[in-house]
């Protein structure tokens, strides 16, 4: 069976992190994991967690902090999801197999360090950037509609 992660480069708000777990649990996803120190902090001056993290339906999905991510994950294929010149368009792309999709945070890009470790660029055809957890949700259900097209044909 396929196996799909997701890797959050230096994420920002809790919420977003919710509505990312909640996104995983609904298309299968279980692992999630994220880098820098900026949402620990912001976590921690919550008095609880956002909903989605505490949903007993949502414990299908790990997330951690990490500071090697491609380490966590050798064997898939890391995708970076930007607007880069040779970023494949959404609509076109084939996703592979086992991918490790990677995301910036929401106020910056992926860093040079970051895209050397990426096989493959994706681009979302927007008129401008999306939310973080919108994106991750726009890319997953990209990847599950292919998945259940290909199974039908």
């Amino acid at each position: 069976m396929p196996r799909t992660a997701i890797l959050l480069i230096d994420p920002k708000y809790p919420h977003n992190l919710g509505a990312i777990v909640r996104t995983c649990a609904a298309f299968g996803v279980r692992d999630i994991r994220y880098t820098g120190e900026r949402i620990d902090r912001r976590l921690s001056e919550l008095s609880r967690l956002p909903r989605e993290e505490r949903m007993r339906g949502y414990r299908s999905v790990d997330w951690q902090r990490t500071d090697r991510p491609f380490d966590d994950f050798p064997m898939l294929t890391p995708v970076a999801v930007e607007v880069r010149k040779n970023s494949e368009s959404l609509p076109a792309f084939e996703h592979p197999e086992d991918a490790l999709y990677v995301f910036g945070p929401e106020d910056g890009s992926l860093t040079n360090v970051t895209l050397r470790h990426c096989h493959r660029f994706v681009a979302i055809p927007t008129r401008h950037c999306l939310n973080l957890s919108i994106a991750v949700s726009t890319v997953l259900y990209d990847r599950q509609a292919k998945i259940n097209r290909s199974r039908i044909n």
